[in-house]
């Protein structure tokens, strides 16, 4: 218990002067990082194309009027 206790401690020790450095407010590579946001929002978007193409299928579908069968036709004209 007292070795995990001092693990967290020392994690938390680099954490903190890690987090308190000015590296990360420099901008550095920010297009890199704007290039990687970019690549995976197309991504999205690629994959939101079809899904939405499917999805309005789906209700136009859910929401047409019903067919009948001819089969049903044929038997209702051969009842008359």
């Amino acid at each position: 218990m007292k070795k995990l206790v001092l693990q967290g401690l020392l994690l938390f020790g680099v954490a903190g002067s890690a987090l308190a450095s000015g590296a990360a407010e420099s901008g550095g590579g920010g297009f890199l990082i704007a290039l990687f946001l970019g690549f995976f929002a197309v991504i999205i978007v690629f994959q939101l194309i079809p899904s939405l193409m499917v999805f309005f299928s789906v209700v136009k579908e859910i929401f047409a009027p019903r067919q009948t069968k001819v089969s049903e036709i044929v038997k209702q004209d051969e009842a008359k």
